[in-house]
């Protein structure tokens, strides 16, 4: 008899709390907070801290510095590469300009030495052929002087191509190879030069510095956040609209909106609402279990609220009668 009791007194109870719910959603009110879009910038390279410069809760402007990492490294980096392109460009000009006219006299002086010491040696291997034959000298003699010609040929075959190649100029080959490299070089600077940038960690956006979690001398992980930014000219209501009347909230439905510690009630409209339910799709419940699914949707508030922090709870009331009419209307 007590437990009959008792589940007469809870049955009255749980189906006026089940009531209230379903008109709660069947009137269009839904809970929610007051939210900023968050931005979250990360550091490229493991450096230390060296400046913080805006503190947080301050407003910040587009390409603001916030922090700078320590970039000793990378103007290092930097120079080695804007030298090699110096060197890469200074090349390319030497060819094309093409051998100086020193080069190429230089070169024929070198022809000349060497056919005169080719002539030299064939005068002394046909004078030792005539002694040879005539028993006066071993053949030793006669073979260290044609390895002596030998050697005077090949240098004044070597000097005659040089100065061939010279007065030829440079070929096209050659000059597109140091084209090809200077391109290469440059786009190694540009790469440092951004990299060197990067160590100044800038706002993208116009924001509030909401965090810095690291402090001066604090050396971040490469692809750590460093800061949070909230963006936007002022926060907006975050709210978990309930399966039983997502289907009559689409971008533009107008809303009340009442903020808890705000005495007025501000007219809003949805900004964009989720397709996809929270946490589990919609196919894998029962019907019973789609009835407790929300679809998060993001309101824009028609007030001046920038002074406003995040997480405050509010209430907020679509008006599903006149949105239930305009739709009637548009379907007729």
């Amino acid at each position: 008899m007590r437990m009959n009791w008792f589940a007469a007194f809870l049955i009255p109870f749980w189906l006026t709390a089940l009531l209230t719910g379903c008109s709660k959603h069947e009137n269009g009110t839904t809970l929610g907070e007051l939210a900023w879009d968050r931005v979250e910038l990360i550091n490229e390279a493991s450096e230390s801290i060296v400046e913080r410069s805006i503190a947080e809760g301050s407003r910040v402007s587009t390409g603001e510095v916030i922090l700078k990492l320590d970039d000793r490294r990378a103007q290092a980096d930097l120079a080695q590469a804007q030298a090699n392109r110096q060197q890469l460009a200074a090349r390319l000009d030497e060819l094309q300009h093409g051998p100086r006219p020193e080069e190429i006299e230089q070169a024929k002086q070198a022809v000349l030495r060497s056919q005169s010491q080719l002539n030299l040696a064939q005068l002394e291997l046909n004078r030792l052929q005539k002694l040879l034959a005539q028993k006066l000298i071993s053949q030793n003699d006669l073979d260290r002087a044609k390895n002596d010609y030998q050697t005077a040929l090949a240098e004044f075959n070597a000097n005659q191509a040089n100065l061939t190649l010279l007065q030829s100029g440079t070929r096209s080959e050659q000059l597109e190879q140091a084209k090809q490299a200077l391109d290469a070089a440059n786009e190694q600077v540009s790469h440092l030069q951004i990299n060197l940038e990067r160590h100044q960690i800038r706002a993208p956006v116009d924001g509030i510095l909401d965090s810095l979690p690291f402090q001066l001398g604090e050396q971040p992980a490469p692809h750590s956040v460093v800061a949070v930014l909230l963006s936007g000219k002022q926060p907006y209501a975050r709210v978990h609209v309930p399966e039983q009347i997502r289907a009559f909230i689409k971008p533009g439905t107008p809303a009340e909106v009442q903020i808890d510690g705000v005495a007025n009630v501000m007219r809003a409209k949805v900004r964009s609402i989720q397709s996809d339910p929270d946490f589990t799709p919609y196919y894998a419940l029962t019907e019973g279990d789609r009835s407790r699914l929300s679809y998060t949707a993001k309101l824009d508030i028609e007030a001046d609220l920038h002074d406003l922090p995040a997480g405050l709870p509010l209430t907020v009331v679509f008006d599903l009668d006149k949105v239930q009419t305009t739709d009637a209307g548009a379907a007729r």
